[in-house]
């Protein structure tokens, strides 16, 4: 395939031609084309490919009515999920799946990379033990609201936790911001609320969704995805490109958002 970026775009072809060398473009070209999807989108609309990535139940639930959701998936697709996470450059939750969950986000050990742990939060009220705060692992980064509580904010910068503040934390900003750092694909794993934001701003172009064979139900049970502003079927976003795969007793649905532009 040729190079999107225009600043090298079939340049290097040009070369090889003048050289008197065969060049062949096009040979496996959808391959390349899945292979590279986060640099061609990245290069295409300067921000990074979003991929959502969530577990619910097959009743579309992630947690309990008390918020307990540990675990809906089994072993193997949570580790799958850890390898998922080895290929992208960071990954994003919320404030609130920070402090119900004390999560990790890292690879745990399925390779040597992890992703910049990234968290959007309104406040930095938050214990000083959880685990992303030890940078040690992997890099953590907040996007948040100017901070009257100094105290907090002093003790993670004094950890090594990174800092944004800002007056309006939302997706583009976010990953406007992470471009800027280069980086390529980015994993939500955040609930319900900042997902429907995300994906409604169109930075999620992407979505691995794992089925567990489980019901809880639970009409207050949070769900995956929260209020998209859609009032009629034919208003549903549509999905593409699909594939179901099978992980121990769990499924994998993944596809791809059809024609959802992004809100610059």
């Amino acid at each position: 395939m040729i190079d999107p970026d225009s600043r090298v775009s079939g340049s290097s072809i040009k070369k090889l031609l003048e050289a008197g060398i065969d060049v062949k473009v096009g040979v496996e070209e959808e391959d390349c084309l899945k292979l590279n999807e986060a640099f061609i989108h990245r290069v295409k609309f300067q921000r990074p490919f979003g991929i959502f990535k969530y577990a619910m139940t097959l009743d579309g639930k992630i947690a309990t009515n008390t918020g307990h959701s540990q675990w809906i998936t089994g072993t193997n697709t949570r580790n799958f999920v850890h390898h998922l996470r080895s290929s992208c450059d960071a990954v994003i939750v919320g404030g609130n799946t920070v402090r119900r969950d004390n999560p990790q986000l890292t690879t745990h050990g399925v390779t040597t990379h992890n992703p910049l742990r990234v968290v959007m939060t309104k406040t930095l009220d938050f214990a000083l033990n959880y685990h992303l705060w030890d940078i040690n692992q992997a890099k953590t980064v907040i996007f948040t609201h100017s901070q009257p509580n100094a105290t907090t904010k002093s003790q993670l910068l004094d950890k090594g936790v990174e800092i944004v503040e800002i007056e309006d934390i939302n997706p583009t900003f976010v990953m406007n911001n992470l471009h800027q750092r280069g980086l390529n694909a980015v994993l939500w794993e955040c609930g319900g609320n900042l997902a429907s934001q995300a994906i409604v701003s169109g930075n999620i172009q992407k979505i691995y969704a794992f089925i567990a064979p489980k019901i809880i139900g639970g009409k207050n049970a949070p769900t995956p995805i929260d209020d998209l502003g859609i009032n009629a079927m034919n208003e549903a976003l549509l999905l593409n490109n699909t594939k179901i795969q099978q992980i121990d007793h769990d499924f994998l649905i993944e596809a791809y958002f059809e024609n959802l532009e992004l809100r610059m």
